[in-house]
């Protein structure tokens, strides 16, 4: 009989590349795979669907919040009350489950429903719904992408509620999963009496990797991406570091900008200097790694603050590897990981340092060419989903049939 795996998260797919190649490889390998979620969005949810065509996996929404689709009053009502659990955390101290999404009540019932062989939560709202799945006596494993309780620190955050989660999470799911080593050493530092954390990179599929014979790179660009272009990205020290920069150089930057931070970059740029900025708008997934095969550098300038930025390990960092191209990456212990396989192309910053990025971007660009087929044959062995999608599969396959 075919065993039934149903992964939990409360994001679109389209936020949340994980879950969807996580279902693709269980849905491949022949289990029946149900992803719950919750829907916010009418455009993101076109692009889920167009992510799952042709695939056996169901995708369901165990609360659609899409305006339109649900009554309004109900919908008010939900998002005032995750509102106001908010702010009671913030003003005084009280944390609830409210804080961390909408209606859990509503997603474990959904959940439950399923009578799956297997759970998957995703997400810190995911982790929610684990521990109450757990204690009705269901399997649940834990993917935990981001260090919860030491992310996206802000007064309404329950933090004191994701590290009970988390040492739940570790104690009692079937197995745990997170993006690094160095994050999975330091949750076992934290939780001593929980499971070994497996790690399973954020990487993409070989298929996806640049045609090395093909890459024609800019002789001086940079490339940074994200699905948005906004203030605390590193984006101002790499502007300052350009303008120390002597030759012409070209940024260019993927994304959709937040409201007015494209002309707060243009009027830092030093194109004064001969230097120039170009804005893209979004591209699509599986046209991404070709695009940025194009540039020179890619930039995996992440921050060291919260903690969990400075252990994680980013798509971008390995997607920039898949592109056949130099990475400038700062000196998060995530990234630090992934540079120690590739010195000759991944150079290593601190944070906010404008003047070593200069020195180290025109090193970059005075280097001769890497060996991308080189990069790509290690990227694919360590950091490429194939590989990840070995590890994923022992892992539910014991879990499921323990």
């Amino acid at each position: 009989m075919v065993k039934k795996i149903c992964i939990i998260s409360d994001l679109h797919l389209s936020s949340n590349p994980r879950v969807w190649k996580e279902a693709n490889t269980l849905a491949y390998a022949g289990y029946d795979v149900v992803i719950l979620t919750i829907w916010t969005s009418a455009e993101k949810r076109e692009r889920d669907v167009e992510i799952l065509q042709n695939s056996s996996i169901v995708y369901k929404a165990a609360l659609n919040l899409i305006q339109g689709e649900i009554l309004e009053i109900k919908r008010f009502l939900l998002r005032l009350r995750s509102r106001l659990s908010r702010e009671i955390k913030r003003w005084i101290g009280i944390e609830s489950a409210w804080c961390l999404g909408y209606a859990p009540g509503i997603m474990l019932r959904a959940a439950f429903a399923e009578k799956a062989d297997l759970y998957i939560a995703h997400t810190e709202f995911g982790i929610v719904i684990g521990k109450e799945l757990i204690l009705k006596g269901a399997k649940v494993a834990y993917d935990i992408e981001d260090w919860y309780s030491k992310d996206y620190l802000v007064p309404e955050r329950p933090v004191k509620l994701l590290q009970l989660l988390e040492g739940f999470a570790l104690k009692n799911g079937v197995y745990c999963s997170c993006p690094s080593h160095s994050m999975a050493e330091a949750l076992a530092k934290t939780y001593p009496s929980g499971k070994k954390t497996e790690v399973l990179y954020n990487g993409f599929s070989q298929k996806e990797n640049a045609d090395v014979k093909s890459i024609q790179s800019g002789s001086r660009s940079l490339v940074w991406f994200s699905q948005t272009i906004g203030e605390g990205r590193g984006l101002e020290t790499v502007i300052k570091a350009i303008s120390r920069l002597s030759q012409k150089t070209v940024l260019h930057l993927i994304g959709e900008s937040v409201k007015g931070y494209d002309e707060q970059l243009k009027l830092q740029f030093p194109f004064e200097k001969g230097h120039e900025l170009i804005i893209h708008p979004p591209v699509k997934h599986y046209e991404l790694v070709s695009v940025l095969s194009k540039f020179s550098i890619g930039l995996a300038i992440e921050n060291q603050y919260p903690e969990s930025r400075n252990q994680t390990v980013t798509n971008k960092i390995l997607q920039y590897l898949q592109a056949g191209i130099k990475i400038l990456a700062t000196d998060t212990k995530g990234q630090s990981e992934v540079a120690n396989y590739f010195p000759g192309s991944i150079a290593i910053v601190p944070v906010n340092d404008q003047e070593n990025w200069a020195e180290q971007i025109e090193k970059l660009f005075s280097l001769p060419q890497i060996n991308r087929a080189e990069q790509l044959n290690k990227f694919n062995e360590l950091f490429s989903w194939e590989a990840q999608e070995q590890k994923l599969l022992q892992l539910v396959n014991t879990a499921i049939n323990d």
